[in-house]
C-alpha cells in the first residue's frame, strides 16, 4: 500500500510540474523531457509485463522466450533487459504488479468504513484479481512448472500471498483497536476468511479452464465475510464509524 501512495504522490507532483512561480523556462523544459521519458518508460514496462504474462499463460514459463515477449511487447530485446534482467525478475514484476492492482483497490483508509463494508470491498477486490486479473490462470501455470521452477511458487507465495495477507493483519488489527473485531490472533483471524474466500473464488478455477463469475458468487462471498464477522466480530462490525471532527 506505501509503494501505491507513492505512486499516486508521484503523478501530483508532476501534475504540478514540480514548479513554482518565477521557476525559469529552461528547467520547466528539462523537467516536461524528463516527465515525458518516464511516461514512455513507463508504458514500455507496461507493454513488457502485458507481453510477458501473455506469453507465460499460453506457452508456461520454460517455454515463454525472452526475445518473443520483447518482439510483442513491440520493443527491443536490449531494451526488455533495461527493465528486467533476467526472466525470473520478469515474473516477479508480474506476480508484483497483480497483487499491486489488489492494494489499489482497496482503501488505504478505513476510517468511515464499517468492518462489514471493507471486508466486502476485499471479498469483490480478490475477485477481480483471480478471475478478471487472471491470478487463477498463473496460479495453474506455476503449479505445473514446479517440478522444473520451483522458484515459481516460492515467488507468488511469499511476494504474493504472504504479503496479502500482512496486509490484511494490520487492516484487522486496526480493526480490533476501534472495537469492530474481538481482540484474537489476526495472522490466524485473515487466513481464517481468506481460506472461506478461496473455496468459491481459487480452487474451482484451478480445475477448470471455464470458470467464471457464477450468479451466487456475490452472496457466497457475503456469506464467507458474514461468518468470519459472526466469529470475530463485535456489535459494531456493520455500525458506520463516526469521522473524528476534533481535528487531532
Amino acid at each position: 500500500m506505501f509503494l501505491t501512495k507513492l505512486k499516486i504522490f508521484d503523478v501530483l507532483i508532476e501534475d504540478n510540474n514540480l514548479c513554482k512561480d518565477g521557476m525559469h523556462s529552461e528547467g520547466k523544459v528539462n523537467l516536461g523531457l524528463s516527465s515525458y521519458r518516464r511516461s514512455v518508460s513507463e508504458a514500455k514496462r507496461k507493454a513488457i509485463l502485458q507481453a510477458a504474462r501473455d506469453h507465460f499463460l499460453k506457452n508456461g514459463y520454460s517455454r515463454a522466450a525472452m526475445a518473443d515477449i520483447a518482439r510483442d511487447a513491440d520493443v527491443s530485446t536490449a531494451t526488455l533487459y533495461k527493465h528486467f534482467s533476467s526472466k525470473d525478475d520478469l515474473f516477479a514484476a508480474i506476480v508484483e504488479d497483480t497483487y499491486l492492482r489488489l492494494g489499489v483497490a482497496l482503501p488505504s483508509d478505513i476510517d468511515g468504513l464499517t468492518a462489514r463494508e471493507f471486508f466486502m470491498m476485499l471479498a469483490d477486490a480478490y475477485a477481480a484479481q483471480q478471475i478478471e486479473g487472471q491470478m487463477n490462470k498463473l496460479f495453474r501455470m506455476v503449479i505445473a512448472e514446479v517440478p522444473t521452477a520451483p522458484h515459481l511458487a516460492k515467488t507468488v507465495y511469499q511476494d504474493g500471498i504472504v504479503r496479502a495477507y500482512a496486509y490484511l493483519q494490520k487492516v484487522a488489527d486496526a480493526l480490533v483497536a476501534r472495537g469492530d473485531l474481538k481482540p484474537h490472533h489476526t495472522t490466524d483471524g485473515v487466513r481464517h476468511l481468506g481460506g472461506m474466500l478461496k473455496e468459491y473464488i481459487v480452487w474451482p478455477a484451478l480445475f477448470s479452464q471455464e470458470f467464471s463469475r457464477t450468479d451466487d458468487m456475490k452472496k457466497n462471498l457475503e456469506l464467507c465475510v458474514d461468518t468470519y464477522l459472526a466469529i470475530y466480530g463485535t456489535e459494531v462490525s456493520t455500525r458506520r464509524p463516526e469521522k473524528d471532527t476534533s481535528g487531532n
